[in-house]
């Protein structure tokens, strides 16, 4: 944005945010994670296991039960990112 177009729409110049210390949960593996479990008959809500850690662990743990190879991989890789923000000291 030019200087004459940040004085007609009275722009400022906003400070960045700070960087959390947390890694982004993966979400097309979220995805794929929701859709093995659903094939189990389970139902997972993806935007609870971004905030509540006991729940994303409570369908990690079902999921790790499955006799489904796939699902049980996915669990692992999943819990793997909660365990990596969880040493970052993430909230979730």
């Amino acid at each position: 944005m030019s200087a004459a177009q940040d004085r007609e729409f009275g722009a400022t110049a906003i400070a960045a945010p700070a960087c959390a210390p947390v890694m982004p949960l993966p979400i097309i593996a979220m995805a794929s994670f929701r859709r093995l479990m659903a094939r189990e008959g389970h139902s997972v809500d993806l935007a609870r296991m971004c905030v509540d850690r006991q729940y994303a662990f409570d369908c990690l743990a079902c999921a790790h039960t499955s006799a489904e190879e796939g699902l049980r991989r996915a669990a692992l890789a999943l819990f793997a990112t909660y365990d990596r923000n969880a040493a970052l000291g993430a909230a979730h």
